[in-house]
């Protein structure tokens, strides 16, 4: 997941917290800055299918909170915790969930390192 910062705050950052959880046997590294929330034992309050995947909704306050799986498969039993990510397009802000069996422990690493390791995914 390419997270891309503005150029004056990129200047600024030597190094960046990643945090790790699993699902389905997959490990997920993702920047701290990019997660919104960590809801353990979620509930889902609505079921949708959406373009064809079974997802379910997270009610927390006014919003409701898609859980995507990752893999783009039907989630059937909700997970023990949901990662919830922040996305903007523009001034317009949502929220999205993904699953989580396990949560590790975080860990720091260089800036220059991070863009390596999702240069080579692409």
């Amino acid at each position: 997941m390419t997270t891309a910062l503005p150029t004056i705050v990129e200047t600024l950052i030597e190094n960046i917290k990643i945090e790790q959880f699993w699902w389905d046997g997959v490990q997920i590294k993702m920047p701290f800055h990019c997660i919104y929330a960590c809801i353990p034992n979620p509930v889902a309050d609505d079921w949708k299918v959406i373009n064809g995947v079974k997802v379910p909704l997270i009610k927390v306050d006014r919003y409701h909170i898609p859980l995507w799986d990752p893999f783009h498969q039907d989630i059937h039993n909700m997970p023990k915790h949901a990662i919830v990510i922040s996305h903007h397009k523009g001034n317009q802000f949502g929220l999205f969930a993904y699953p989580a069996d396990h949560i590790d422990e975080p860990f720091m690493m260089s800036w220059s390192d991070w863009l390596e390791t999702q240069s080579s995914l692409q």
